[in-house]
């Protein structure tokens, strides 16, 4: 019996390792940093599945927040638009803020989020600087899942309130929210969703080369059962905070796009969306983003992949939802199992 009630004791316990995992301890869930001006903290995949739907992302009416000093808001009214009869797959919220700093010294915010009257906590965070003196001031991407309150089309408000006790300050880029949404009559669709903050600059003062403050990430996986001759349209959607001189390039594969990050929507901030269908490869596409002086911070990367509406769909996937840590506690519990049945026998 006592035996028994270890093990149930350990199963018990299995939630709250994972939870504690999967927070890195700090109230911000997973987190990734960087600390240099080099492509160091490449874009991770959040999810990626096949459905008959498609995505839309927007920023609504968003411009650069200037300085928030403490108890200061930024408000950004989200709307979405999406068809009859779609129902929501799910939706993400991104915080994109930059320069958070107290006196001189670099510091993280405390940031205050919340969504259609809600408070929100991320359950991702990237976050990236400089990694030496003078203005080693860090930005970030906070990243939020706000699927339970996003049921429908509609205007959504976020507002982000400067929450410091003391003289931390800090700007938003701006805010972004995502839905993939399920659409009866849309095509079968096969998605990718990139989460991120590296700050890439090409600086000769602090050593980094062109080649260097380059983000390079991958779409892992096939398009479409490894072929490419079925595909309709293949739409790649890159958010870059920062990128507004146009000194960059953007390569998809094999091919290179220059200038391409120069303040559009506006400044201090750069969406680019483009069909590369032309150069898709059946597996493992791959992007890069190259900084030449501009300083800027790629945060997001989507690729849709469109078959047509002749193609059955299939279930939507996402590695990203299973519980981090789940896998190697199990594993013990079972050794665990297995040692006291073994001492049980006669």
């Amino acid at each position: 019996m006592k035996h028994i009630i270890i093990a149930i004791l350990i199963l018990s316990l299995i939630p709250v390792i994972a939870a504690e995992d999967a927070s890195g301890g700090h109230g911000l869930g997973e987190q990734h940093a960087g600390e240099s001006y080099a492509g160091d903290n490449p874009l991770l995949t959040y999810r990626h599945g096949t459905l008959r739907g498609d995505l839309v992302y927007t920023i609504g009416d968003n411009k650069y927040s200037g300085r928030l000093h403490p108890n200061d808001t930024y408000t950004a009214n989200l709307p979405i638009e999406l068809p009859k009869g779609a129902t929501v797959e799910f939706a993400r919220l991104y915080m994109y803020w930059t320069w958070s700093y107290i006196e001189a010294e670099g510091t993280y915010p405390d940031m205050q989020v919340t969504f259609g009257g809600t408070e929100i906590t991320p359950d991702r965070a990237f976050t990236d600087r400089k990694g030496k003196s003078p203005y080693d001031y860090p930005a970030g991407t906070y990243c939020y899942n706000v699927t339970d309150q996003v049921d429908s089309g509609g205007a959504y408000t976020a507002v982000v309130e400067n929450a410091a006790a003391d003289f931390k300050k800090f700007s938003m880029n701006g805010i972004g929210l995502l839905v993939i949404y399920n659409d009866p009559d849309g095509d079968e669709t096969r998605y990718w969703v990139k989460e991120g903050c590296d700050i890439i600059y090409a600086n000769e003062e602090v050593g980094i080369t062109a080649e260097a403050a380059t983000t390079e990430f991958v779409f892992e996986g096939d398009v479409h059962q490894g072929d490419v001759a079925d595909v309709t349209k293949a739409i790649l959607t890159t958010v870059v905070a920062s990128g507004d001189k146009g000194e960059n390039t953007l390569t998809f594969n094999e091919e290179a796009y220059r200038g391409v990050y120069a303040g559009d929507p506006y400044s201090d901030f750069a969406i680019d969306e483009r069909d590369v269908s032309a150069h898709l490869v059946a597996r493992d596409n791959t992007v890069q983003i190259k900084d030449d002086g501009d300083f800027m911070a790629p945060s997001n990367a989507f690729l849709v992949v469109s078959y047509g509406s002749h193609q059955p769909a299939s279930e939507s996937s996402s590695a990203s939802e299973s519980t981090p840590g789940f896998g190697s506690l199990l594993t013990i519990l079972i050794i665990t199992v297995s040692i006291i049945a073994s001492r049980r026998r006669p």
